[in-house]
């Protein structure tokens, strides 16, 4: 399958990567999946989002050149990958669940990005309803 997909033109001219040339990614998300550690699925934001904490004496951030760390001392830290020459930060879904304060999490929210979705597909996965969604079709 990889293989189709690396002639695939129309990934060659996307902004999207996939995993083949990526050995670490590739074994990260094999983990993922065989060992069922959901838990570590990433969550990727604008790395703005740490513009709010910056100058606030309250607040620490720290980094190396691909990882880094928001602080509130005495009260939480979160560790985060830096990825996309420093314009997006990451980190698991565990550690949104377990270390970001909820009054945080909408400014976060603000911030999340993510691979365009089907709105619809989405919809029927949150329980909206019955969808009409066009007639069935062969996909060629």
């Amino acid at each position: 399958m990889a293989s189709q997909l690396k002639g695939n033109s129309n990934m060659a001219d996307s902004p999207w990567e996939t995993i083949h040339d990526r050995p670490v990614q590739k074994r990260f998300f094999e983990d993922i999946i065989k060992k069922n550690k959901l838990e570590n699925l990433q969550l990727f934001f604008k790395s703005e989002v740490l513009d709010k904490y910056r100058g606030d004496s309250a607040y620490k951030i720290i980094r190396t050149d691909s990882s880094g760390r928001i602080s509130k001392p005495g009260a939480w830290a979160l560790d985060f990958g830096i990825a996309s020459e420093d314009r997006l930060i990451h980190f698991p879904v565990e550690r949104w669940i377990h270390n970001l304060p909820d009054v945080e999490r909408e400014h976060w929210l603000m911030a999340m990005v993510n691979l365009p979705l089907s709105d619809n597909f989405v919809k029927g996965l949150v329980g909206v309803g019955c969808l009409d969604d066009g007639a069935i079709r062969k996909w060629e």
